[in-house]
């Protein structure tokens, strides 16, 4: 992987091994997006002069845009722009800018979708829409003089998620894509392709109803913004649902491709997200989990399971061992985040294709998919990651009896996997912390204000995800000190409102980790947690919750042992129950006040 990336899909955005790179005023971020949008070629100086200021440029202009080529030349690493008489250049090696990335995988997937081999163009144009965080250089959008160069790239990013759609559709994927492409048209409501894939997924889905009724409403868009009637095409469509035509339903000859194991690409899935660059820690634990993969003392599949409470470095770690040991695992390196793409017993089908099978030849019923998947992770060495469990009996039914396969699972509890080896993650230590701080802030700046370096850590309590915040909100403010961060993070009440950044929070996590038992789903549970925040409960036996919360100990102790599983609190000493320092913060937010069981129970 480049030890730099310049990222144009979404906001525009620079990063190297020390974090994020400040880009400095809009002026600078819009002269970098003009040379990005045209990679390795010169972009002429009247050009970037109308990109910056339009039709109205300063007298000054022209030694303005030389000071901030020099000032982007100060904050990228190497030399990266280069000035002409005539213009500047930014050069690029492979692999660096998202946009280069994001071409050459959809390029590869049109390939795979042409010839008809939709599971492989699934998998590339999946991969290539995975760099896109949104429309491309969202955070410039009001500049008139770029619309030019980023509309084209941002109608092949449009088009590219059709194709996606389209491959996913031919695979069977009907139900699954509806979600997605109601979303899609109501974004985009004057393209007619997804509205047509859309008709055809309702359609295939049993429910033709709701395929004339997106056919009205695109009809109506089209009048409305228009002035226009639908397309031939999707008129066509339309006159085909109402005859219920049986080619609807029918699958494409050239969806079936039969490709030989050994020269297909989907028999070899590269699948496996980057790694985090601020891993630090942890050793023994990454060594007994490499030892265990890819030592030969035990036959069979191996398995191990890390677990632990939310924020606490899960994924990071797993991660972490995955990308050491792929190379062991020639079959290929599958990856599954259950939190986003649903229940394991939902897996098999999509590892089926991946792992090459044809859509035609998986079973509907899902254990049937299973006992196929398993067959076929059999005969592989395949590493298999899977993140975010919390379900043992379907995550049983994935693994062979035997084989050569690995598989790496997360969860915020133990499960119930016979053979698997569990291991349990704590928090960091201090030392550890420091190295996560100084993976994002930058080492120099860790080194030159220790003390307030160690505030931080402590601040976060070795919650690496906490950490992993801090860390880029501070190489996102490269002019504020440590010092600074340190005493916003200092008083308790506002210390989860400081450990938040580009949309994602240490709330947000602990809020998700407490959903389950939320909205009256095991309102003793969510009692007992409210409970554990107030002051005067930061360890509380079972006997004192059972009397507050005038309920039964066994059923109390239950409920504080639910917490545990959940990720939430942690046992003590002597039988005790806590909440770790910052989920307290979140547990006091939630309300002080616990109110005794008969209430409790109908919130």
């Amino acid at each position: 992987m480049s030890s730099i990336e310049f990222r144009v899909l979404g906001r525009l955005e620079v990063h190297t091994e020390g974090g994020t790179i400040a880009l400095g005023s809009a002026k600078q971020r819009s002269l970098l997006a003009a040379l990005l949008l045209h990679p390795g070629r010169t972009v002429p100086i009247r050009r970037l002069i109308q990109t910056l200021w339009g039709d109205e440029p300063p007298l000054s202009a022209v030694a303005n845009l030389r000071t901030y080529a020099n000032r982007l030349r100060g904050a990228l690493p190497g030399e990266r722009i280069s000035g002409r008489a005539s213009g500047y250049e930014i050069l690029l090696r492979q692999g660096e800018l998202d946009l280069h990335v994001f071409a050459e995988r959809a390029g590869t997937g049109r390939v795979a979708l042409a010839r008809g081999d939709h599971a492989a163009a699934v998998r590339h144009l999946g991969e290539a829409l995975s760099a896109c965080r949104g429309a491309v250089l969202e955070d410039l959008a009001d500049n008139e003089a770029l619309a030019g160069s980023i509309s084209p790239v941002e109608e092949l990013r449009l088009s590219v998620t059709e194709d996606h759609l389209d491959a996913r559709l031919r695979l069977g994927e009907h139900r699954e894509v509806i979600a997605p492409l109601r979303e899609f048209v109501a974004e985009h409501p004057l393209r007619e392709r997804p509205w047509a894939h859309l008709m055809t997924a309702l359609y295939r889905s049993g429910d033709p109803a709701g395929a004339l009724a997106v056919y009205t409403d695109c009809r109506r868009v089209l009048a409305d913004r228009l002035g226009l009637e639908p397309s031939p095409d999707l008129a066509k469509l339309h006159r085909a649902v109402l005859d219920r035509d049986p080619g609807l339903t029918a699958v494409s000859p050239a969806a079936v491709v039969t490709v030989p194991a050994s020269t297909s690409e989907t028999a070899v899935p590269q699948e496996l997200p980057v790694r985090c660059r601020s891993f630090a820690g942890r050793a023994d634990i990454a060594a007994r989990l490499t030892a265990l993969l890819v030592g030969t003392g035990r036959s069979g599949p191996k398995v191990a399971v890390v677990h632990g409470p939310c924020g606490i470095g899960k994924s990071a770690l797993v991660l972490e061992v995955a990308h050491r040991v792929g190379a062991r695992f020639p079959g290929g390196q599958l990856y599954v985040d259950l939190s986003v793409d649903g229940p394991a017993s939902r897996v098999p089908p999509r590892l089926l294709r991946h792992l090459g099978v044809q859509s035609s030849d998986i079973p509907w019923a899902a254990d049937e998919a299973a006992a196929v998947l398993r067959s076929q992770l059999a005969h592989r060495a395949v590493l298999l990651v899977l993140d975010g469990a919390t379900e043992s009996a379907a995550l049983r039914a994935l693994i062979p009896a035997r084989g050569s396969c690995a598989v790496l699972i997360t969860g915020r509890s133990p499960l119930m996997l016979d053979g698997a080896e569990h291991v349990a993650l704590g928090r960091l230590s201090d030392e550890d912390g420091l190295d996560v701080l100084a993976g994002l802030a930058g080492r120099s700046k860790v080194d030159a204000d220790p003390g307030a370096a160690a505030e931080i850590v402590r601040h976060c309590h070795g919650i690496p995800a906490a950490l992993r915040i801090a860390g880029t909100i501070l190489a996102n403010r490269p002019t504020r000190p440590l010092s600074w961060l340190a005493h916003r993070l200092a008083p308790e009440e506002s210390r989860l409102d400081e450990l938040g950044f580009g949309g994602e929070s240490l709330r947000a996590l602990y809020s998700s980790a407490f959903r389950p038992i939320a909205a009256g789903k095991d309102p003793l549970a969510a009692a007992a947690f409210r409970l554990l925040g107030r002051p005067g409960f930061e360890v509380c036996r079972t006997g004192r919750a059972a009397a507050i919360l005038d309920t039964c100990p066994l059923k109390v102790e239950a409920a504080l042992d639910r917490l545990v599983d959940l990720g939430l609190a942690e046992w003590g000493e002597e039988d005790t129950y806590r909440l770790p320092p910052l989920m307290r913060l979140f547990s006091a937010e939630l309300g002080a006040i616990v109110p005794a069981q008969r209430a409790a129970l109908s919130w």
